[in-house]
Protein backbone atom coordinates (compact mmCIF):
# COMPACT_ATOMS: atom_id res chain seq x y z
CA UNK A 1 0.00 0.00 0.00
CA UNK A 2 1.57 3.34 -1.27
CA UNK A 3 2.10 5.41 1.41
CA UNK A 4 0.42 9.48 1.44
CA UNK A 5 2.42 12.40 1.77
CA UNK A 6 2.72 13.47 5.04
CA UNK A 7 3.78 16.70 5.15
CA UNK A 8 1.00 18.29 3.12
CA UNK A 9 -2.44 17.42 1.59
CA UNK A 10 -2.69 19.37 -1.24
CA UNK A 11 -1.15 18.00 -4.54
CA UNK A 12 2.41 17.37 -5.27
CA UNK A 13 3.28 21.41 -6.65
CA UNK A 14 0.33 22.34 -5.06
CA UNK A 15 0.75 25.74 -3.76
CA UNK A 16 -0.74 26.13 -0.17
CA UNK A 17 -1.31 29.17 1.21
CA UNK A 18 -0.14 28.23 4.70
CA UNK A 19 3.65 27.57 3.28
CA UNK A 20 3.85 30.86 1.48
CA UNK A 21 6.42 33.47 2.88
CA UNK A 22 8.66 29.94 4.09
CA UNK A 23 11.64 28.99 2.90
CA UNK A 24 11.00 25.50 0.85
CA UNK A 25 11.70 22.63 2.89
CA UNK A 26 11.42 19.01 3.02
CA UNK A 27 11.12 18.49 6.73
CA UNK A 28 8.73 19.94 9.52
CA UNK A 29 8.87 23.18 11.60
CA UNK A 30 9.25 21.10 14.51
CA UNK A 31 12.92 20.09 13.11
CA UNK A 32 13.54 23.42 12.42
CA UNK A 33 12.51 24.70 15.81
CA UNK A 34 14.96 22.02 17.85
CA UNK A 35 18.03 22.51 14.93
CA UNK A 36 17.52 26.75 16.70
CA UNK A 37 17.81 25.14 20.13
CA UNK A 38 20.83 23.06 19.42
CA UNK A 39 22.32 26.02 18.30
CA UNK A 40 21.50 28.12 21.21
CA UNK A 41 23.13 24.98 22.79
CA UNK A 42 26.76 25.89 21.00
CA UNK A 43 29.54 25.21 23.59
CA UNK A 44 32.22 27.18 21.58
CA UNK A 45 34.23 23.48 21.01
CA UNK A 46 33.84 23.60 17.48
CA UNK A 47 32.47 24.46 14.01
CA UNK A 48 29.01 23.70 12.63
CA UNK A 49 27.94 22.46 9.26
CA UNK A 50 25.80 21.00 7.45
CA UNK A 51 25.88 18.36 4.06
CA UNK A 52 22.59 19.34 1.77
CA UNK A 53 21.55 22.71 2.85
CA UNK A 54 19.00 23.05 -0.41
CA UNK A 55 17.10 26.74 0.29
CA UNK A 56 18.72 26.44 3.81
CA UNK A 57 15.37 25.97 5.67
CA UNK A 58 17.50 23.63 7.99
CA UNK A 59 20.37 26.17 7.85
CA UNK A 60 18.81 29.25 8.71
CA UNK A 61 17.31 27.73 12.41
CA UNK A 62 20.33 26.41 13.21
CA UNK A 63 22.26 29.30 12.60
CA UNK A 64 19.84 31.27 14.04
CA UNK A 65 20.82 29.54 17.84
CA UNK A 66 24.15 29.94 17.18
CA UNK A 67 23.71 33.38 16.66
CA UNK A 68 22.51 33.55 19.94
CA UNK A 69 25.10 31.29 21.63
CA UNK A 70 27.46 34.18 19.85
CA UNK A 71 28.64 32.06 17.40
CA UNK A 72 32.08 33.41 15.92
CA UNK A 73 33.66 30.16 13.44
CA UNK A 74 32.63 29.98 9.87
CA UNK A 75 29.38 28.07 9.08
CA UNK A 76 30.19 24.97 6.54
CA UNK A 77 27.73 23.98 3.80
CA UNK A 78 28.07 21.54 0.89
CA UNK A 79 25.59 20.74 -1.71
CA UNK A 80 25.27 19.84 -5.95
CA UNK A 81 22.62 23.34 -5.64
CA UNK A 82 21.61 22.17 -9.45
CA UNK A 83 17.60 21.58 -9.27
CA UNK A 84 15.90 18.42 -9.94
CA UNK A 85 12.28 17.50 -11.22
CA UNK A 86 11.40 16.81 -7.37
CA UNK A 87 12.91 19.89 -5.78
CA UNK A 88 10.85 22.11 -8.82
CA UNK A 89 7.66 20.12 -7.48
CA UNK A 90 8.55 20.79 -3.92
CA UNK A 91 9.30 24.42 -4.20
CA UNK A 92 5.95 25.55 -6.14
CA UNK A 93 4.42 24.30 -3.09
CA UNK A 94 5.68 27.26 -1.39
CA UNK A 95 5.32 29.92 -3.70
CA UNK A 96 8.55 30.04 -5.29
CA UNK A 97 8.94 29.00 -9.03
CA UNK A 98 12.51 27.42 -10.04
CA UNK A 99 13.26 25.79 -13.19
CA UNK A 100 15.34 22.12 -13.03
CA UNK A 101 19.19 22.49 -13.43
CA UNK A 102 18.68 26.03 -12.37
CA UNK A 103 21.63 27.05 -9.63
CA UNK A 104 19.74 27.60 -6.55
CA UNK A 105 23.05 28.62 -4.49
CA UNK A 106 22.50 31.82 -4.82
CA UNK A 107 19.14 31.60 -3.57
CA UNK A 108 20.60 29.32 -0.58
CA UNK A 109 23.34 31.99 0.81
CA UNK A 110 20.55 35.05 0.36
CA UNK A 111 18.63 32.73 3.03
CA UNK A 112 21.63 32.16 5.02
CA UNK A 113 23.11 35.86 4.79
CA UNK A 114 20.37 37.16 6.45
CA UNK A 115 21.25 35.42 9.99
CA UNK A 116 25.01 34.85 9.64
CA UNK A 117 27.74 36.56 7.06
CA UNK A 118 30.48 33.67 7.44
CA UNK A 119 29.22 31.21 5.29
CA UNK A 120 31.38 28.58 3.21
CA UNK A 121 29.50 27.19 0.62
CA UNK A 122 31.09 24.59 -1.36
CA UNK A 123 28.47 23.80 -4.82
CA UNK A 124 29.32 20.57 -6.41
CA UNK A 125 29.78 16.70 -5.84
CA UNK A 126 29.87 16.42 -1.94
CA UNK A 127 32.29 13.46 -2.07
CA UNK A 128 34.64 15.01 -4.24
CA UNK A 129 34.78 18.28 -2.70
CA UNK A 130 34.53 17.21 1.49
CA UNK A 131 38.09 18.08 2.78
CA UNK A 132 38.16 18.25 6.84
CA UNK A 133 41.10 19.89 8.47
CA UNK A 134 40.21 22.81 9.97
CA UNK A 135 39.58 21.49 13.62
CA UNK A 136 36.66 19.47 15.85
CA UNK A 137 33.32 19.67 15.12
CA UNK A 138 30.79 20.17 17.72
CA UNK A 139 27.35 20.29 15.23
CA UNK A 140 27.20 18.04 12.09
CA UNK A 141 23.93 17.99 9.95
CA UNK A 142 23.48 15.18 7.21
CA UNK A 143 20.84 15.98 4.93
CA UNK A 144 22.36 14.73 1.13
CA UNK A 145 24.39 11.82 2.41
CA UNK A 146 22.32 8.96 2.05
CA UNK A 147 23.58 6.25 -0.06
CA UNK A 148 26.22 4.46 0.23
CA UNK A 149 28.51 5.90 -1.95
CA UNK A 150 28.62 9.40 -0.48
CA UNK A 151 27.40 8.80 3.45
CA UNK A 152 30.43 6.59 4.06
CA UNK A 153 33.09 9.04 2.43
CA UNK A 154 31.35 11.89 4.31
CA UNK A 155 32.04 9.50 7.87
CA UNK A 156 35.22 8.37 7.44
CA UNK A 157 36.24 12.07 6.44
CA UNK A 158 34.43 14.11 9.46
CA UNK A 159 33.96 11.90 12.34
CA UNK A 160 37.48 11.63 13.57
CA UNK A 161 36.92 14.87 14.42
CA UNK A 162 34.04 14.61 16.45
CA UNK A 163 34.17 15.46 20.22
CA UNK A 164 32.93 12.57 22.63
CA UNK A 165 30.07 13.77 24.71
CA UNK A 166 29.86 17.09 22.81
CA UNK A 167 29.06 16.95 19.25
CA UNK A 168 25.43 16.53 17.53
CA UNK A 169 24.83 14.42 14.44
CA UNK A 170 21.76 14.84 12.71
CA UNK A 171 20.83 12.74 9.96
CA UNK A 172 17.60 14.27 8.29
CA UNK A 173 16.98 11.13 6.37
CA UNK A 174 17.42 8.44 8.93
CA UNK A 175 14.33 6.97 8.71
CA UNK A 176 13.65 8.05 4.78
CA UNK A 177 14.23 4.10 3.82
CA UNK A 178 10.91 3.59 5.69
CA UNK A 179 9.17 5.63 3.19
CA UNK A 180 10.71 5.40 0.27
CA UNK A 181 9.69 2.34 -1.86
CA UNK A 182 10.84 3.52 -5.33
CA UNK A 183 13.71 0.83 -6.65
CA UNK A 184 12.85 -2.44 -4.91
CA UNK A 185 14.75 -4.14 -1.73
CA UNK A 186 18.15 -3.20 -3.22
CA UNK A 187 17.43 0.05 -3.30
CA UNK A 188 15.88 0.20 0.31
CA UNK A 189 18.62 -1.32 1.70
CA UNK A 190 20.85 1.31 0.70
CA UNK A 191 19.08 4.03 2.10
CA UNK A 192 18.95 2.08 5.25
CA UNK A 193 22.68 2.50 5.77
CA UNK A 194 22.60 5.97 8.50
CA UNK A 195 20.39 3.02 10.22
CA UNK A 196 23.00 0.61 10.02
CA UNK A 197 25.48 2.92 10.79
CA UNK A 198 24.08 4.08 14.48
CA UNK A 199 22.75 0.26 15.10
CA UNK A 200 26.27 -0.68 14.44
CA UNK A 201 28.06 1.49 16.63
CA UNK A 202 25.76 2.13 19.49
CA UNK A 203 27.51 2.44 21.65
CA UNK A 204 28.87 5.28 20.39
CA UNK A 205 25.61 7.16 19.89
CA UNK A 206 22.83 8.37 22.11
CA UNK A 207 19.47 9.05 20.79
CA UNK A 208 18.10 12.89 21.67
CA UNK A 209 15.47 12.89 19.25
CA UNK A 210 13.22 11.66 16.62
CA UNK A 211 10.22 12.06 14.48
CA UNK A 212 9.34 8.66 13.51
CA UNK A 213 5.78 9.08 12.92
CA UNK A 214 6.36 12.64 11.24
CA UNK A 215 9.74 12.74 9.36
CA UNK A 216 12.34 10.97 8.32
CA UNK A 217 14.66 13.34 10.97
CA UNK A 218 16.41 11.82 14.01
CA UNK A 219 19.46 13.43 15.98
CA UNK A 220 21.96 11.82 18.45
CA UNK A 221 25.19 12.63 20.47
CA UNK A 222 28.59 11.08 20.03
CA UNK A 223 29.53 9.73 22.81
CA UNK A 224 33.35 8.18 21.33
CA UNK A 225 34.79 5.55 19.75
CA UNK A 226 36.58 5.45 16.03
CA UNK A 227 33.28 4.87 14.53
CA UNK A 228 35.20 5.48 10.95
CA UNK A 229 36.73 2.41 11.23
CA UNK A 230 35.22 -1.48 10.37
CA UNK A 231 33.15 0.43 7.43
CA UNK A 232 32.72 -2.82 5.93
CA UNK A 233 30.84 -4.15 8.69
CA UNK A 234 27.72 -1.85 8.10
CA UNK A 235 27.99 -0.01 4.76
CA UNK A 236 26.79 -2.31 2.49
Amino acid sequence: MRKKNIYTKQKPGEFSQKKAGRIPALSPISVHDYLREIGKKWKGLGYAMELGSWFGATAVPLLEGLVAAEYTLPFYSWDRWKANDEQVTRAAEFGVKIVKNQDLKPLFEENVNKVYDQIVSIKGDIVKNLKWTQGPIEICIFDAPKLPEVFGPCIERLTPHFIPGVTIFGLLDYYFWERHHKGGADKTHKLRVPDRFINYHRESFTLLKHWRNKCSCAFFRYEGGAVWEDMDKWLM
